[in-house]
Parts: structure tokens; C-alpha cells; sequence
């Protein structure tokens, strides 16, 4: 069985045009991504994916979209691999339609691809005017319908919102709303891993029927959630290399900066679930 190694970058919160990097970092995020890409030309292997999990342009329009698309067309050409992104709660998605898109895809943007015995699933969990996320029931209707049509397969989703877990406790306010659904049309089905970001901190666990969760940290800055209503942030860059071998299934992080400093810190009112739930979700 093939050997495949998977990069995932995740909120490069890439600065628009003519504005300032956000929460003060002094390195700007388009040269953090530089830097990500520099460090995959040193690695032993060429990447097989690269997957960009959300919050990709903070508050960007359309003309910085099409600047990431360039980015990404290089990548596909430099590496000979595929590419996916998928949309945050920090991106807008009229001007993710507009610069990166052919055309339109609906209410929603997903994707799904096959390596060998493996498929891939890009699900799109931001929902307009929330930081945290959902999943549609039309997306998770789709997610099923496809889980079911490949039973041999294994299959990996990636998600910009993490699912519930131990370690998201102080994080409930700000994750994915509706993870009991989610693990009920994934029950009983080949589930190699579960991969998201948002909440700028690496974490992995077990939920469901012993499914994998890792969540990646930012490429841009992290955020520090000990204390549940004081959320420090300090400036750094990670991505990590998702390895898949025979059936099993390893991570490893690279840290390319981590600077001490506090430079910003988020007041959180309120941890809990929240308990407005769009219409449709």
C-alpha cells in the first residue's frame, strides 16, 4: 500500500492588502507561509497533499484570494501534488468565490478526492456571522452518502472547526456545534482521522468509536486557553506532516517559531456551547 505524506497548514491568517499583520505580530503571515514552504523543500520526501484548513486570508476581498490562488498553483507545480483549502470563520466567502473559484459552488464549499485505498473528505464548516462551526445537514447528508458508497475505503476529513473533545473544554464556545451528528453518520465506518485547526493550539484525542482528532496549529500565531476567560496570544509558526502507512497513522509537527511574548489576549465571557443554532444546521 502506498506510503503518503500529508501536509496541513493551517490559519495563515494572511494579511490583506494595505492593512497591518493582526493581534501585532511583527513577522507578516505571508512570510510565515514562505517560510512553511521553504522548510517543505528540505523535507526527505515530496508531499502527496497539501491541505490549507481555514482562516486562510484574515477578512481578505477578492483580489487577496487570487494572490492565494497564485500561491497554491505554484505549490501544485513546485511539488507535483495536490492542493485543498477550506474555508474559516475568518474568511469571507463572497470574496473566496470571487478570486479562487471558477464559479460558484452553492451555500457551501466541499471537496473529496481518492489516493489508493484512502479517501479524502474537505467539509466546510463556517457559517456566516459565528466563530464557531456547524455542519449542515445537507453537507452531512453528502458526508453519508459517500461513507456508505466506498465501505472499503478509508476516509479522512478535514475541517476547518474541531470536533468536541478532553481538551476542548475551555474551547466550546468556538468549535464545531454539532459533533454528536457528526459522529452518528460516522459511526460504523472506516474512519482514519478527523484534522481541523481554529483554536491555534496542536491537541489530539479520542471521541466516537475511537476516532482519531488532531488539531493543527496556526502558521501564524498561537493562543494560550489554560485559563478559560483570558486567552493569551503569542506569535509562532507551525504546520504539520500527517503520515499514513499501511493503515496507520502518525503526525508530526514542525515549530518554526515560537516568541515568548504575550502580544494580544482575547476576553471569552462565556465557554459554553452556544445555543442560538443557525437555520439549516
Amino acid at each position: 500500500m502506498q506510503r503518503l505524506h500529508i501536509i496541513q497548514i493551517s490559519d495563515p491568517h494572511l494579511t490583506p492588502h494595505g492593512q497591518v499583520p493582526v493581534h501585532q505580530q511583527t513577522i507578516d503571515p505571508w512570510t510565515k507561509l514562505t517560510a512553511i514552504i521553504q522548510d517543505i523543500r528540505t523535507l526527505p520526501y515530496q508531499p502527496d497533499l497539501i491541505v490549507l484548513s481555514g482562516d486562510l486570508i484574515h477578512d481578505g476581498c477578492a483580489d487577496d484570494y487570487q494572490r492565494l490562488h497564485g500561491v497554491v498553483h505554484m505549490m501544485k507545480d513546485e511539488f507535483n501534488c495536490h492542493v485543498q483549502v477550506i474555508l474559516g470563520n475568518h474568511d469571507d466567502r463572497a470574496a473566496f468565490y470571487e478570486g479562487y473559484l471558477p464559479a460558484n459552488p452553492g451555500p457551501y464549499y466541499v471537496n473529496r478526492m481518492r489516493m489508493g485505498n484512502n479517501d479524502f473528505y474537505f467539509l466546510d464548516s463556517k457559517v456566516a456571522g459565528y466563530e464557531a462551526g456547524w455542519l449542515s445537514v445537507d453537507q452531512l447528508q453528502w458526508l453519508g452518502k459517500h461513507l456508505r458508497k466506498a465501505p472499503t475505503k478509508r476516509a479522512f476529513l478535514f475541517l476547518h472547526h474541531p470536533l468536541d473533545g478532553p481538551t476542548m473544554s475551555n474551547m466550546h464556545y468556538a468549535i464545531l456545534q454539532n459533533t454528536a451528528e457528526v459522529l452518528s453518520v460516522l459511526r460504523g465506518h472506516n474512519i482514519g482521522g478527523v484534522f481541523s485547526g481554529h483554536v491555534h493550539f496542536p491537541t489530539s484525542y479520542l471521541i466516537g468509536d475511537n476516532i482519531l482528532n488532531v488539531v493543527a496549529g496556526s502558521a501564524a500565531y498561537d493562543i494560550d486557553c489554560t485559563d478559560p476567560q483570558l486567552h493569551e496570544i503569542r506569535e509562532s509558526s507551525s504546520y504539520q506532516i500527517i503520515t499514513i502507512d499501511r493503515g496507520q497513522v502518525g503526525v508530526t509537527i514542525r515549530q518554526l517559531l515560537q516568541q515568548p511574548d504575550v502580544i494580544g489576549a482575547l476576553q471569552i465571557p462565556s465557554t459554553k456551547f452556544l445555543t442560538k443554532r443557525p437555520r439549516g444546521y
